[in-house]
């Protein structure tokens, strides 16, 4: 049997406006993480960001992507946060719970005009204030900040990973803190169809600092509707083609971009009925021309749909083949400022209710953890929703746990969850609710009766 994973939660709690805080960021550490502070610093580890699709969660990504089975061989820390919760369904979103997932409200990430958390399926806007209502960039950046703050991270070994829209949030990172990764990995996603909305794009590589290059590889399929390999649109707003935002990537890393080196057959990436049978071409820009050896690569799954994949669409060689190529891509010259060392640093948060510029934003206020190995707890409320007579959803606030609609408590106890969907296919939804506090699944018998990873202080 696989031996127990050691988890721990890092929760980012907002001061100026509760509705933009998030549920807690869920971090699957190896065995040779060991903490800041402690008599022995260890070893530095990798981090890498696993972002999940639009109406996904960080249970359903690992359906379809599975690194955590290499956090320890590999030696990084895996971190896997929630999107913000929208307050529309998505009929469309059917890979891996997805339309369970949006019963309650559709997880998103706010990356771009075109993906995806403007006001609901179908309602694009180009207006910054429409499809970017919270602030991702910060979300992501202070979660690095938090896990950089607690344990010894290699700065040449962080790593955003998204599938979807979660691949459009990489590519949004990069743009804007390209300064702290490594490189990114895009599943089925894309960037802006405007170069200047992406400021690292906006900077020629001879004035880039020495940790300001990224390693690229975006991964997709021949028969990608949305983004396709081609680019066209995402639900009516115009994105570019993989190659495209590539040759930018090559362009902004200093590489040779009159030449690639295209390889058919490089990779068997799709589960199909001749199983062995190679199904990627990868096409990549270096030549050892790019600065501080970084590479962008594409990839090509033939015959395959990847913005509709599920689980076990990929092969068992989908994410060793992620894990490897991170590996192989670190950033050598990666330097920091001394005063983010083992420090959270303060960015920009949600809008605040009472600012008169919308634009404007908040300070973070805390960094908590649940599991926190110098002793602290992380309060919390169950994870029930209600919806509203105005058809907004509503979850449980601290520090009643009360449900309030319009800003007043709703009396009830109502839950969309009961015992019956505490196990199965709801059970990515409906395990952390109140309904499911004491239901113990079938499922989760054998896990009980093993021991499970602990921490010591």
């Amino acid at each position: 049997t696989t031996d127990a994973i050691a988890t721990q939660e890092v929760d980012i709690v907002y001061s100026n406006d509760d509705e933009y805080n998030r549920d807690p960021t869920r971090l699957f550490l190896p065995d040779v993480a060991i903490p800041n502070g402690t008599e022995s610093s260890g070893k530095g580890v990798g981090l890498v960001v696993l972002l999940h699709g639009r109406c996904m969660d960080g249970n359903s990504i690992h359906q379809l992507i599975d690194l955590k089975k290499y956090v320890d061989t590999s030696e990084f820390i895996l971190a896997v946060p929630e999107g913000h919760r929208q307050n529309f369904w998505c009929s469309t979103c059917s890979r891996s719970d997805g339309i369970l997932n949006t019963r309650y409200g559709c997880r998103t990430w706010a990356a771009t005009e075109a993906c995806c958390a403007n006001a609901g399926p179908l309602r694009t806007t180009v207006v910054q204030e429409a499809w970017e209502p919270y602030d991702d960039v910060t979300h992501i950046y202070q979660l690095i900040a938090a896990v950089k703050s607690q344990y010894g991270i290699d700065p040449t070994r962080v790593f955003v990973v998204g599938f979807e829209n979660g691949g459009f949030m990489a590519h949004r990172m990069a743009c804007e803190h390209p300064e702290i990764l490594s490189g990114i990995i895009s599943i089925s996603g894309s960037s802006f169809l405007n170069v200047s909305e992406c400021d690292a794009l906006n900077t020629s590589s001879d004035s880039v600092a020495a940790n300001g290059f990224v390693n690229v590889l975006q991964i997709s399929g021949s028969l990608d509707r949305v983004p396709s390999v081609n680019g066209g649109n995402f639900e009516g707003v115009q994105i570019p083609s993989i190659k495209t935002v590539a040759e930018r990537w090559a362009v902004r890393n200093g590489c040779d971009t009159e030449e690639s080196v295209i390889v058919d057959g490089a990779l068997n990436l799709r589960t199909k009925l001749f199983a062995g049978t190679p199904d990627t071409s990868s096409e990549t820009w270096t030549n050892g021309t790019c600065q501080e050896g970084t590479v962008v690569e594409n990839w090509v799954i033939n015959l395959m749909n990847t913005d509709n994949a599920v689980a076990n669409s990929f092969t068992d060689d989908f994410a060793t083949a992620l894990v490897n190529w991170m590996s192989n891509h670190t950033k050598p010259s990666a330097t920091e400022d001394s005063s983010d060392e083992n420090n959270v640093a303060v960015q920009s948060g949600p809008p605040s209710s009472d600012s008169d510029n919308d634009a404007s934003f908040g300070d973070v206020a805390i960094i908590d953890t649940s599991t926190a190995l110098d002793g602290r707890s992380f309060e919390a409320c169950p994870s029930d929703f209600l919806q509203c007579e105005d058809g907004s959803f509503t979850s449980r606030e601290l520090p009643s746990c009360s449900f309030f609609c319009n800003g007043e408590i709703v009396n009830t106890d109502g839950v969309f969850c009961v015992s019956s969907d505490c196990c199965g296919a709801s059970k990515t939804i409906c395990a952390e609710t109140s309904a499911c506090k004491d239901v113990v699944c079938k499922e989760d018998e054998k896990e009980e009766s093993s021991p499970s990873a602990s921490f010591s202080t």
